[in-house]
């Protein structure tokens, strides 16, 4: 006898090596896990790229410090967004529980913001006069902030995604989504797209860029090029 999956089957879920949970729903958020990811390998290979990179070579550092602009810009957006958007939303929707995770997440993102900006002094010192002390500190930073921030992202993968699950419909995620990516504006996602797909494995790749719209598709292959340009020259020293 043949049988078919229910009309009800959820769509299975996207994990990506480091992520903490995939909560199961009708919705398929997908670009938060890839995101999410993004946000990991990128904080990882700063704290990597730090010691290593030589004192006389600016040109490396400055490259850096652009890059992480474009790192602490795509994160900055994307807790904006939650923020602004997607709390407000649940909150007028969850039980008391439910709200003191919401309230969690406020919290977790007012201990990121000043780290963020700590990191953010360091590549500015160092991309005008590197030195061994402010390399020091930077590395510090950099070190102390990936805790932090990855115990956010797997608080919000393992109970925030869940409320999510629960409160929310399709509708309301893809205009949510929609409403994110108006506000990153078409220069933005072209310059960052690239940075999202960063570092996948081959098989994750194409289950990733199966789930992706056409628009991104070609924002990714439209700016791959200058991305990559930035990044081989800020990560010249990582693999090295």
């Amino acid at each position: 006898m043949t049988t078919h999956p229910a009309a009800t089957a959820f769509p299975i879920q996207l994990r990506l090596p480091g992520q903490a949970a995939a909560p199961e729903g009708p919705l398929d958020p997908f670009m938060m896990y890839v995101l999410h990811h993004a946000f990991r390998r990128d904080l990882a290979d700063f704290a990597a790229a730090v010691p290593r990179t030589k004192l006389e070579d600016p040109g490396t550092w400055r490259a850096l410090a652009d890059r992480w602009t474009m790192f602490a810009t795509a994160l900055h957006h994307h807790h904006n967004g939650e923020d602004l958007e997607l709390w407000p939303l649940l909150e007028e929707r969850c039980d008391e529980t439910e709200k003191r995770v919401l309230e969690a997440m406020d919290a977790e993102h007012d201990l990121i913001d000043p780290i963020l900006e700590e990191c953010t002094a360091g590549f500015t010192a160092m991309a005008a006069h590197p030195n061994e002390q402010s390399r020091a500190q930077l590395t510090d930073a950099l070190v102390r902030a990936q805790p932090i921030l990855g115990d956010h992202l797997a608080h919000e993968e393992t109970e925030a995604v869940a409320i999510v699950q629960r409160r929310m419909t399709m509708r309301d995620w893809e205009d949510f989504e929609a409403k994110m990516a108006k506000q990153s504006g078409l220069g933005e996602m072209l310059k960052m797209s690239p940075m999202m797909v960063k570092g996948l494995s081959d098989a994750d790749r194409a289950v990733v860029f199966a789930r992706l719209p056409g628009i991104l598709k070609l924002l990714i292959k439209l700016g791959g090029p200058r991305f990559r340009r930035l990044d081989g020259r800020a990560f010249y020293y990582l693999n090295r």
